[in-house]
């Protein structure tokens, strides 16, 4: 029965749509954004912080989140001969 509801859950979360676009300005510290869901806040945030806002509230494709090693997957394991 938990095993049926698992997996319904595990379905149910990989059948979500991906997140969508973020509005982010430049904060002028090496490509640094401050970002929002909605271009309105996104705006009101960057008045509030004229001093280090250096470009317009643009719309960004959020990254794909990495976990873990940034390390290559290694290749398989080749055939044995024996």
């Amino acid at each position: 029965m938990w095993s049926m509801i698992l997996a319904a859950a595990i379905l149910l979360a990989q059948a979500q749509p991906a997140t969508a676009e973020k509005w982010c300005f430049e904060r002028g510290q090496n490509g640094a954004q401050l970002c929002e869901d909605r271009e309105s806040a996104c705006n009101d945030l960057r008045k509030i912080n004229t001093e280090i806002a250096t470009g317009p509230c643009l719309p960004v494709e959020p990254r794909e989140e990495r976990s873990g090693s940034t390390a290559p997957f290694a290749p398989p394991n080749p055939p044995q001969k024996n």
